[in-house]
C-alpha cells in the first residue's frame, strides 16, 4: 500500500485509505504524503468466532464510499477484501480490484467460498507472480481475464546507501569481516533452519564469515538454540528492523532459503542493494534469479548445497559482478514505478470497460479525473 502511495501519478488519481485495523507503520508515511487515512474501529476482529466482521461498520463504510463517489476500490489482505468489496457493492462503486499478498494455504472452505462469491463483483485480481496466479485461479475459480500478474517493485533510491561501520559495530559485527545475511520473518516457510544448519559448514571453510539475521517470529528461540555454541559469536539476530536498506548495505552475500513464497520481495531488495544472492530453487524465485548471473539457486530443504553456494560466492572474485547484474535486473523488471503504472493501467482499463456499458462515473474528489479508495488491512506483514 505504501508503494502505491509513493509512486501513484497524482496528476491523474486521488486516493484515500481506509483501514480495518490500526494504521500501523504505513499510516505516518501515507499521511506525510498527503493521503487521508481513516480507521474503521471494530470493523474486523478475528477473536469474534461467529461474525468477525461488523455489519454496522461495513454499512458505514459503504455510506462513506457512496458520499465520495469513488471510481475504484482496491483491497489488500482477506478481511479487507471482504469488508471493502461488500461496502463497495453497497455504494455502487463501478470497479473493484484486489491484490493478493500470499499463497492462501491458510484459507478454509469458508474463506474460499467467500472469495468465489465476491469474485463475481471483482474486475481484477492482482497477483505478484505467475505462480501465485496459477494457484489463486484454481482456488478462487476466477473468470477468464480477471487474474493478472504485476510483480512487486521496490524504490531503487532507498537501496543506494553506504556501508556503515558504526552500524556494524552496534550489531556486534566486525566491519572488516564478510557478512552473509537474510531478511524475513522467522517462520517455517522462510526456511531459516537450513541457513542455520549451513553456518557451521561455511565457518569450517571461511572462519572470517559473519551472519546477520534480520526479522523476528515464533521460531527465533528455536533457531538460536539450533546454533552450535562455537558458532554463536559469529551470528547476529537483529530482530525486526525498519532500516532494511542500511542493514543490507552491511552484507556481502544475501541468502533466501524459503520453501514457500508468493514472490520474494526481500530477494529483489537484496538485488537492488547490489548483493549476489543464494535462493531456493522454487517458483517464483527461479523467475527472479538468473543462475550464474545474478546469483545461485539451490535445492529447497537442503543445508549442504546452501553452504556450498554461500562459500562459492564468498570466494568468487567476481562477486560484485553478480550484484551489479542483479541491480540491473531489478531496474528492468521490479521497480515501484513499473508496479504502480501497471496497476494504474488496470484501473483505467476497467473504468473504460464500464464506461462503454453505461455513463461514466464522475468523482467529486477529482472532477474530470479518477479517484481511488484503498481499504487495506494494515499492520500485518507483507511481505
Amino acid at each position: 500500500m505504501s508503494t502505491i502511495g509513493r509512486a501513484l501519478d497524482r496528476t491523474r488519481f486521488e486516493m484515500d485509505v481506509y483501514c480495518i485495523n490500526e494504521g500501523g507503520d504505513m499510516q505516518p508515511e501515507l499521511e506525510r504524503l498527503g493521503y487521508r487515512v481513516v480507521w474503521l474501529e471494530g470493523a474486523w476482529d478475528y477473536r469474534r468466532r461467529l461474525m468477525p466482521y461488523s455489519v454496522r461498520q461495513i454499512v458505514k463504510l459503504g455510506g462513506m464510499l457512496r458520499a465520495s463517489q469513488y471510481d475504484v476500490v482496491h483491497t489488500h489482505i482477506f478481511p479487507a477484501d471482504v469488508i471493502g468489496r461488500i461496502a463497495a457493492r453497497l455504494a455502487g462503486v463501478p470497479v473493484m480490484v484486489k491484490s493478493l499478498h500470499n499463497m492462501g494455504q491458510w484459507k478454509t472452505t469458508r474463506h474460499i467460498v467467500t472469495d468465489r462469491f465476491l469474485g463475481r463483483w471483482t474486475g481484477a485480481v492482482i497477483c505478484c507472480s505467475a505462480f501465485q496466479l496459477d494457484v489463486a485461479s484454481a482456488q478462487e475459480r476466477m473468470r477468464p481475464g480477471v487474474g493478472v500478474v504485476i510483480n512487486n517493485g521496490v524504490a531503487l533510491h532507498r537501496f543506494d546507501v553506504p556501508r556503515s561501520a558504526a552500524l556494524a559495530r552496534e550489531l556486534g559485527l566486525d566491519p572488516q569481516r564478510l557478512v552473509v545475511g537474510t531478511v524475513g520473518r522467522m517462520v517455517e516457510a522462510k526456511g531459516h533452519r537450513y541457513f542455520v544448519e549451513a553456518i557451521p559448514q561455511v565457518l569450517a571453510r571461511r572462519p572470517d564469515a559473519q551472519f546477520l539475521f534480520v526479522g523476528d517470529g515464533q521460531l527465533r528461540k528455536t533457531l538460536w538454540d539450533q546454533l552450535p555454541t562455537a558458532a554463536r559469536p559469529n551470528v547476529c539476530f537483529a530482530g525486526a528492523r525498519a532500516d532494511i536498506p542500511e542493514l543490507m548495505a552491511l552484507m556481502d552475500v544475501f541468502v533466501f532459503p524459503s520453501i514457500s513464497e508468493a514472490f520474494g520481495i526481500a530477494l529483489i531488495e537484496a538485488m537492488a542493494s547490489r548483493l549476489p544472492v543464494v535462493a531456493s530453487d522454487i517458483r517464483p524465485l527461479r523467475d527472479i534469479v538468473v543462475p550464474g548471473e545474478t546469483g545461485l539457486l539451490v535445492p529447497a530443504h537442503s543445508s549442504g548445497p546452501l553452504a556450498d553456494a554461500i562459500i562459492s560466492l564468498l570466494e568468487n572474485p567476481e562477486r560484485e559482478r553478480f550484484g551489479a547484474c542483479g541491480r540491473r535486473r531489478v531496474e528492468s523488471h521490479y521497480t515501484d514505478e513499473q508496479m504502480v503504472r501497471a496497476t494504474e493501467d488496470i484501473y483505467v482499463r476497467l473504468l473504460a470497460a464500464k464506461a462503454s456499458a453505461r455513463r461514466a462515473h464522475t468523482s467529486e474528489l477529482a472532477p474530470g479525473g479518477t479517484s481511488v479508495a484503498v481499504p487495506p488491512e494494515t499492520g500485518q506483514a507483507k511481505s
